[in-house]
């Protein structure tokens, strides 16, 4: 697993949120190494497009613990080598409302709480919890959707190795109408053709270094 701390920017988080991302490191590596990830994507994306409302305290802190409802799904199901079962996968996809009943108990967290429930809806209706469609999904959480689906498809699983950068960008691309909403799609593609070059963000701090292959 590659390192992965929140110490380069720490500061940027509530000491109770990083109290319960260390939970949440402690339950289950791999979604804590997704969490940093995506945020450190999502916060190098809004920069690089000067979507400086987005940089504010609660919407980071959302953006981290977007997955924090996966405390209580238990770790034989996430780290599961084999497909889900029906069961297993509706009891992983309530991890949004388990997100935000856990963070019901900690009203010093300042959050934007669509994108800890909404992170997993679609463009046309077909995600989960709500059935949502684009003209209900604020646009962070668009950003927010296909920022995880990228870090998710080019990560490793314990049920599937992980994908190239240009076969996410494919599957990105195959499903802007339908999952993700186009306009964000372009700008992410666009995003990390231009930005990021072939490069990736060091997870421990903001910075660019070549891929490993």
């Amino acid at each position: 697993m590659e390192k992965c701390t929140l110490y380069g920017h720490a500061n940027l988080f509530s000491l109770q949120t990083l109290r319960m991302m260390e939970l949440l490191r402690r339950h289950d590596p791999h979604s804590f190494v997704h969490s940093v990830q995506t945020t450190s994507y999502f916060i190098d994306f809004c920069l690089h497009y000067n979507f400086r409302s987005l940089l504010k305290r609660p919407f980071l802190e959302s953006v981290l613990l977007h997955d924090i409802g996966k405390l209580l799904v238990p770790t034989e199901i996430l780290q599961k080598k084999s497909p889900l079962t029906l069961y297993e996968k509706e009891y992983v996809e309530q991890h949004p409302e388990f997100g935000i009943e856990l963070l019901n108990d900690f009203p010093e967290i300042d959050i934007e709480p669509s994108l800890i429930l909404n992170h997993h809806e679609n463009s046309d209706g077909t995600g989960y919890p709500y059935q949502l469609h684009d003209e209900q999904i604020p646009r962070s959480v668009s950003i927010l959707r296909v920022i995880d689906s990228f870090i998710a498809m080019t990560s490793d699983r314990a049920y599937r190795p992980k994908r190239s950068e240009q076969s996410a960008i494919h599957e990105i691309n195959a499903h802007r109408n339908n999952f993700y909403e186009p306009s964000t799609t372009s700008l992410f593609i666009s995003y990390l053709e231009k930005r990021l070059k072939g490069k990736k963000i060091l997870l421990h701090y903001f910075d660019y270094a070549k891929r490993q292959n």
